[in-house]
């Protein structure tokens, strides 16, 4: 009987190891939906030749390596220079299983000297997209050292999706600096780090 202790003590080990391994399980996965606005037909903001539709794409095709090199599964709603309509841009989110919702854009004023960052959602958002859009606007000001133009409400098709959803303003194509650091590739990664921090901020990583 002594000579079968320690095999009865190994199998022990070894079966209570396996049913802790089976009770584990993994993290769900994250899925976040991001929109590069406007394209197609559809330019956005247009100044001295530069399109906003352009620095959106550039910005999201960013944002969705750098969010896949932190463990982020991210889709976007366009990754050529198409256009897709708003309401199927949160369905497609909401069909995907998304757990958030970030579109970028590019602002514009007739004041050429207001520049900035700024973050929006829509006027009857919830909490959970208020803090997302405070995550983003926080960590894009940070990162980029843009001007910090705050969190705001204005009625946005964001109203037709119940995800946490919020839409970032990375800058002013209308003033002449802002618009120059836009076109700049290195500014450019910094504002889509900033995105992808203020995601993992809102997720709590």
């Amino acid at each position: 009987m002594d000579d079968l202790v320690p095999v009865l003590f190994v199998l022990f080990v070894a079966l209570t190891t396996f049913a802790l391994l089976l009770s584990v399980r993994p993290a769900p996965e994250i899925l976040v939906v991001v929109v590069a606005g406007h394209g197609g037909h559809d330019p956005g903001a247009v100044v001295n030749n530069v399109q906003e539709k352009d620095i959106n794409l550039t910005l999201a095709l960013l944002v969705q390596k750098k969010a896949r090199d932190a463990g982020l599964k991210v889709v976007l709603t366009r990754t050529t220079d198409v256009y897709v309509d708003l309401v199927e841009r949160v369905r497609m989110a909401e069909t995907l299983g998304a757990s958030l919702y970030v579109s970028i854009h590019a602002n514009y004023h007739r004041d050429v000297k207001v520049c900035g960052v700024e973050t929006w959602v829509d006027t009857k958002a919830h909490a959970e997209s208020v803090r997302l859009a405070e995550s983003l606007q926080r960590a894009v000001v940070i990162t980029s050292g843009a001007v910090d133009r705050g969190v705001h409400r204005q009625t946005l098709y964001l109203r037709h999706t119940s995800l946490p959803a919020a839409l970032i303003e990375v800058g002013y194509i209308s003033c002449p600096a802002e618009r120059e650091k836009l076109l700049d590739p290195v500014h450019q990664e910094r504002i889509a780090a900033g995105i992808v921090q203020g995601i993992l901020s809102y997720l709590g990583r």
